[in-house]
């Protein structure tokens, strides 16, 4: 049986040999002991200028507001800085600037502080954070690719087979609209809904059609989406909120009342396309689903808020309630 990626393997094998032979030569020479010797040295002389400089100097006033700043400053960095290299860069810029003021505190005042050592800490943890989100980002994505295979797959499978079957069966449910119309029968009560209202022959016969039309409707959208291929040069950063007034919010206007809340301008990048069309199949879902059809009270909330690392839309309406 061949394992799968064999260069690849034969190559990690070469290096790992490779390196397993320098650290035997290195073992072999007195590099390794000096250098060892040599740390050991320089960690004993930091320990007793440690403790020499506990028992001789005490943190002040100073001390205490430079730490408070750093704590705060690091705080709001890794808050609200966007991107990971922005966070490091930051935070190594204010620990550059620490390194000769620690020093002049320390010889003209006496005065220790752990402000760069904190620098020191929050920059190799927002490192971890990096890679850790490096790595979730690129384990999410492998999942997404996949998924995305698995999808074309469904839908051209459904394309292929559902969709002729959806016009054969419209064919013969127009035939029986004529026919019922031809006796005049197609305001006769058929059910009654949910709500305790009644329910006529032709408002179930056209509900048929709409709910036929709209999963037409569903299976050619997603297949320009699904088979659209989306580079990366395709996303752009947009203002969220301008989006939904000027691109979706207008197709609704004359049916149904459509608020948004943004509390200030939110910029996302995104795929225009993908966005737009989901957004609007929701609002359509909601006018066949929630209100079946009659808008004239509609009422849809959407709430866009961010947070630290994500864009939050929270979407209500006051449309019927599942069953």
């Amino acid at each position: 049986m061949l394992l799968p990626k064999q260069k690849l393997f034969t190559s990690n094998i070469l290096i790992c040999t490779a390196i397993a032979l320098f650290m035997f030569f290195l073992v072999q020479t007195p590099l390794l002991y000096s250098t060892l010797l040599f740390m050991i040295k320089v960690l004993v002389n930091v320990h007793f200028a440690l403790l020499d400089n506990k028992a001789s100097f005490s943190p002040s006033l100073i001390s205490f507001l430079l730490d408070l700043g750093v704590v705060l400053f690091c705080a709001f960095n890794w808050t609200y800085q966007k991107t990971a290299a922005n966070k490091i860069v930051a935070t190594l810029a204010l620990g550059a600037f620490l390194v000769p003021v620690s020093l002049y505190l320390f010889s003209r005042f006496g005065t220790l502080s752990i402000a760069l050592l904190t620098v020191v800490g929050v920059a190799l943890g927002m490192c971890i954070d990096a890679a850790r989100e490096f790595m979730s980002s690129k384990f999410r994505r492998k999942i997404v690719e996949e998924k995305h295979d698995a999808e074309y797959n469904i839908l051209r499978h459904l394309n292929h087979n559902v969709k002729p079957n959806l016009l054969m069966v419209k064919s013969p449910i127009t035939a029986v609209i004529s026919f019922l119309e031809s006796r005049q029968i197609l305001d006769e009560t058929l059910a009654k809904r949910l709500d305790g209202s009644d329910e006529t022959v032709r408002e179930a016969l056209d509900h048929a059609m709409i709910s036929l039309e709209h999963i037409n409707n569903i299976l050619e959208s997603t297949r320009k989406l699904v088979t659209h291929e989306i580079l990366r040069e395709d996303f752009r950063e947009v203002n969220i909120c301008e989006l939904f007034e000027r691109e979706i919010i207008p197709l609704f206007a004359s049916k149904m009342a459509i608020t948004i809340h943004c509390g200030s301008a939110i910029k996302i990048r995104l795929h225009r396309q993908s966005f737009v069309e989901a957004m609007l199949n929701l609002i359509r879902n909601a006018e066949v689903h929630g209100f079946s059809g009659d808008c004239s009270k509609a009422v849809l909330s959407f709430r866009i808020t961010e947070r630290r690392s994500r864009i939050l839309i929270d979407y209500t309406n006051n449309g019927r309630t599942f069953p």
